[in-house]
């Protein structure tokens, strides 16, 4: 399996992504990951529209998702997963890809939202997702770039919503 990186960010392909983690994990394929966005003409065209140079771009539901990063055809390459959601990043490890961690990225404020720092706002479902993922032994980080600390996110969750966890 060739995932370097799962990052569930909202805003999926952006600046940050298409240079900083780009350049730090010479990614080769970024793979997005949503059933509505995949299922959408539109935002894939968009998306394909602003990949950088050289690099595959893919528009996968979850289920496409891993059957593609468990399959022969992807050994060879350097995988970054950008999930729109926590729910997203989650549904993968439950529909059988095996994560080592995911990457709680920016996740914009949304009705029915509560604040866990000033880029990141979830739902009681993205919570629920994420305890999940804690819960298989899934390491949860909260880095923004690259060169952010690597640390375990699960505990601030933890804190942040004690009524949804």
């Amino acid at each position: 399996m060739a995932v370097v990186h799962v990052r569930m960010d909202n805003r999926l392909i952006h600046g940050q992504i298409l240079v900083s983690w780009n350049s730090d994990l010479n990614i080769n394929h970024i793979i997005v990951t949503n059933d509505s966005v995949a299922a959408d003409p539109l935002q894939v065209t968009l998306l394909k529209a602003v990949a950088p140079l050289g690099k595959k771009v893919s528009v996968l539901t979850i289920a496409d998702t891993v059957a593609y990063c468990t399959s022969p055809e992807s050994e060879e390459e350097r995988i970054f997963i950008i999930a729109k959601w926590p729910e997203d990043g989650v549904g993968l490890i439950d529909a059988g890809l095996e994560l080592p961690q995911i990457n709680l990225g920016n996740q914009a404020f949304s009705r029915g939202s509560k604040k866990l720092s000033n880029t990141v706002f979830l739902k009681e479902e993205g919570v629920k997702a994420l305890k999940r993922a804690h819960e298989k032994g899934i390491r949860i980080t909260c880095r923004m770039m690259p060169s952010s600390p690597d640390k375990e996110f699960w505990s601030q969750i933890e804190k942040a919503f004690p009524d949804w966890v």
